[in-house]
C-alpha cells in the first residue's frame, strides 16, 4: 500500500453536510462539495464519507479531487456506519467529454453504491434509445491511478466502468450484484466494463454475480482498445441468470484484436446442471496475447470458448461441463506455439474445433495442445476451498468453496489471515448487507462454515427469473476481523 494515502488531514461529509461548512467532524460537507478539489484538500488527505444516504436515485456525483500517484485522496466510509451512495459516481468528467486530469489518484473505500429506482426495464441497444433506462449506473471512471475498493455496488443499471483513460486504475475486493435492466431484446448490465490502451488496468478480488448480462465485459471497437488488462482472484457466477439468460462471467473481446489479457486464480461458476452460461475469450477478428493460468471455469453450456489468438498460456486451469461443451477452439492460427498443457477437464469431454465436434483424445490431435493433460469423465468430486487474503483491509479475506460432496459444512483454515485471539465475522457474499452469518474468536484451528440454510440477496424491483443461492454446492463468503 501507498504510506501516504489517506495520511493526511481528515475531513467530513455527511447527509446533513453543506457547500457552507469546513469539512470538520462538527461542520461536515455535502458530498458535491466533498468531492470538488477545494483548497483544502490535498494529495494524501482522508475525506470520511458519514453513514447515510446521499442522493435521490437520478442524481450524479462527479469527483474533481485530485491526489498523486504518491499520495492519492482517500475517499471512505466513516467506520461503523452505512453510507449509500443513491446516484451516479463519475470519476475524471463524463462520457463524451473525459477530463480523466480532473479525478486522478483518488481512491473510493468502502461505501456502497445502491440506486432506489424500482423501474428495471428499458430500451434494447442501437438506435434510437441505446439501451437508456431508469436506473443510472455506479461508477464511471476516466480518472488515471483511481481505484475503488471493497465497495458493495448493487441494483444499479452497471457495476463499475473503467474507461480508456483510466490508465492504471484498480477494482479490488468490490462484492458487485443485481445490476442492469431488462429490455426487449435482452438483459442489459454488467458487473464491470472495461477499456484499456497504455498501462495496465486490474480487476483483482472481487466477487460479482448476478447481473442482468455479463460479470467482466472487456470489450472496445477500432477506437477503444482492449489491451494490458488483467483479472486476478475475482469469483465471478451465474451472471445473467436473472434475466432468464445466463451470460459471461467473463468476455474479452473487441477492440481491433485484444492484446495483453491476463487472467489468473480466478474462480468462476455457472450452476452445472442448467448446462447455460459462458467465458468467451476473444471473438471475430485476430487477437494478440492471451495468458490464463490457475483458473477454475466451472459450469456452462461453452465453459471456455476460445477465439482466434496469436499467442495463448493457457495453464493448470480447471475446466468442467456437466452436459455440453468443456472447450470451444475456433482459429485460424496455428496452434504450434501455443503454452496450453496441465489443465484437467471434467463432465462431458465435449469439445469443439472450428465447428466440429470431437472428444478429448480428438481435441489433442486436433489441436496439438494439452500433450500432459487430463480429463475426468463425470463431475468434479470433494471440497475445494480457496482463500484469498484483503491486501487493503488486514484481517479481510475472500472465500471460494466448491462443495461439490454436498456438506452441510466446511472446513476453512484462516491461518492466513487471522491471528489467534481475534474477533472476526463471517458473511454470506451473496447476501452481505444481512450481516454475520458467523461470528467468534480465532484459535488457530479452521473454522467450520455451514454451507446450508443459505439466502441471496433479492433485487429491488421486478427481474424475470430471481435468484437463488448456489449453496450448498457452491459458497462465497467474507472473513472481516473486528475491532
Amino acid at each position: 500500500m501507498i504510506e501516504k494515502a489517506g495520511t493526511g488531514r481528515q475531513h467530513y461529509v455527511s447527509p446533513s453536510g453543506s457547500a457552507n461548512g469546513d469539512g470538520s467532524i462538527d461542520h461536515p460537507w455535502d458530498l458535491p462539495t466533498g468531492l470538488s478539489q477545494s483548497p483544502a484538500i490535498q494529495p494524501g488527505d482522508m475525506i470520511w464519507i458519514r453513514g447515510g444516504t446521499y442522493g435521490q436515485g437520478r442524481d450524479i456525483f462527479r469527483s474533481n479531487l485530485m491526489g498523486t500517484a504518491a499520495a492519492p485522496i482517500v475517499v471512505r466510509q466513516y467506520p461503523g456506519e452505512r453510507a449509500i451512495i443513491n446516484g451516479w459516481l463519475q470519476v475524471g468528467c463524463c462520457d463524451q467529454d473525459p477530463q480523466p486530469n480532473g479525478g486522478a489518484y483518488v481512491w473510493f473505500w468502502g461505501l456502497e453504491f445502491a440506486s432506489s429506482i424500482m423501474d428495471r426495464t428499458g430500451s434494447p441497444a442501437g438506435p434510437p434509445n441505446y439501451g437508456e433506462s431508469a436506473i443510472l449506473d455506479s461508477v464511471d471512471t476516466w480518472a488515471p491511478g483511481s481505484k475503488f475498493i471493497n465497495n458493495v455496488i448493487h441494483d444499479t443499471r452497471m457495476g463499475i466502468s473503467m474507461w480508456t483513460e483510466a490508465t492504471d486504475a484498480e477494482a479490488y475486493g468490490n462484492i458487485i450484484y443485481n445490476n442492469g435492466f431488462q429490455a426487449s431484446d435482452r438483459g442489459h448490465g454488467h458487473g464491470f466494463y472495461v477499456q484499456n490502451n497504455t498501462g495496465t488496468k486490474y480487476i483483482t478480488d472481487n466477487i460479482i454475480f448476478n447481473q442482468f448480462d455479463n460479470g467482466i465485459q472487456a470489450y472496445g471497437s477500432d477506437n477503444a482498445q482492449v489491451r494490458n488488462i488483467t483479472l486476478e482472484g475475482n469469483i465471478a457466477f451465474n451472471n445473467g441468470a436473472i434475466s432468464g439468460s445466463p451470460a459471461d462471467n467473463v468476455v474479452f473481446a473487441g477492440g481491433g484484436g485484444v492484446s495483453g489479457a491476463r487472467l489468473i486464480n480466478n474462480y468462476l461458476f455457472h450452476s452445472p446442471m442448467t448446462n447455460l452460461g459462458y467465458n468467451e475469450l476473444g471473438w471475430g477478428g485476430v487477437n494478440a496475447d492471451l495468458t490464463a493460468q490457475g483458473n477454475y471455469f466451472m459450469g456452462g453450456f461453452q465453459s471456455v470458448a476460445m477465439g482466434n489468438w496469436q499467442s495463448v498460456k493457457f495453464q493448470n486451469n480447471q475446466i468442467y461441463s456437466h452436459g455440453k461443451y468443456d472447450m470451444v477452439l475456433s482459429t485460424s492460427n496455428s496452434t504450434a506455439s501455443y503454452a496450453w498443457d496441465g489443465n484437467t477437464y471434467y463432465g462431458s469431454g465435449m469439445f469443439l474445433v472450428n465447428d466440429s465436434g470431437t472428444s478429448f483424445e480428438g481435441w489433442k490431435s486436433k489441436t496439438h495442445v494439452d500433450a500432459s493433460s487430463t480429463f475426468r469423465s463425470g463431475d468434479p468430486t470433494g471440497t475445494w476451498i480457496f482463500v484469498r487474503p484483503n491486501k487493503y483491509e488486514q484481517g479481510r479475506a475472500n472465500i471460494a468453496i466448491y462443495n461439490w460432496s454436498l456438506a452441510d459444512s466446511v472446513a476453512v483454515d484462516l491461518s492466513g489471515v487471522l491471528r489467534p485471539g481475534r474477533r472476526y465475522e463471517i458473511r454470506d457474499a451473496q447476501n452481505f448487507l444481512a450481516g454475520a452469518r458467523a461470528t467468534g474468536t480465532f484459535d488457530g484451528s479452521p473454522v467450520r462454515i455451514s454451507m446450508t440454510g443459505l439466502s441471496v440477496a433479492m433485487p429491488n424491483g421486478f427481474v424475470p427469473v430471481p435468484p437463488q443461492s448456489t449453496a450448498p454446492q457452491f459458497g462465497t463468503f467474507v472473513v472481516i476481523a473486528l475491532p
